[in-house]
């Protein structure tokens, strides 16, 4: 399981649209965002070709100004190790 957390920087005019398309993304959360256009967002996905294409839907979103990870975390899965 991959974990990244992301600064979204959109525009401000379009920031309910941006957080609506990004809500609709598989393993993107929103967990806080400003009105002047910032996001705090994670992505969590099974492996890092699936976190760097979710990271580039999300930077090619419409009112999509900048993205910039944070974070990144890979754990494994115990029951996949047994």
């Amino acid at each position: 399981m991959n974990i990244s957390s992301i600064i979204v920087h959109a525009k401000p005019t379009e920031i309910l649209s941006v957080r609506g398309n990004l809500e609709q993304i598989p393993g993107v959360e929103i967990h806080a965002a400003t009105d002047d256009g910032r996001l705090v967002v994670t992505i969590e996905s099974e492996t890092d070709g699936d976190t760097t294409g979710t990271f580039d839907r999300i930077n090619a979103t419409e009112g999509v100004l900048s993205c910039a990870m944070v974070f990144h975390q890979f754990e494994s899965d115990p029951e996949k190790e047994a």
